[in-house]
């Protein structure tokens, strides 16, 4: 991968964790996410990674304690929702906090 694809995949890591820190995308974050895409810099592939890694990275520091609470399932549902994962891209984990 060249070296612009991975600095494009981190940029779209942080803008992510940057747009859903308070669990829902505005409209003006939905359109910087839009306008990023519009760079084609990634594959679909490439934003695929970078959105199961993400999600990922949310199911673990919700199981991290062994516990989900409401709070987490609600997170949990605002990433798939907000961000448009498919559910074919979502953990088994993910599949049970949500369901």
């Amino acid at each position: 991968m060249g070296n612009a694809r991975a600095e494009a995949k981190e940029k779209l890591g942080a803008l992510i964790e940057r747009v859903m820190a308070d669990g829902k995308i505005e409209p003006a974050e939905r359109e910087e996410m839009q306008a990023f895409y519009r760079q084609e810099l990634l594959t679909v592939g490439d934003v695929r990674d970078v959105m199961s890694r993400y999600l990922r990275a949310v199911q673990d520091e919700v199981l991290a304690d062994g516990l989900v609470t409401d709070e987490e399932r609600v997170r949990c549902r605002a990433v798939v929702t907000e961000l448009k994962i498919p559910p074919s891209l979502w953990p088994g984990e993910i599949r049970a906090i949500v369901a």
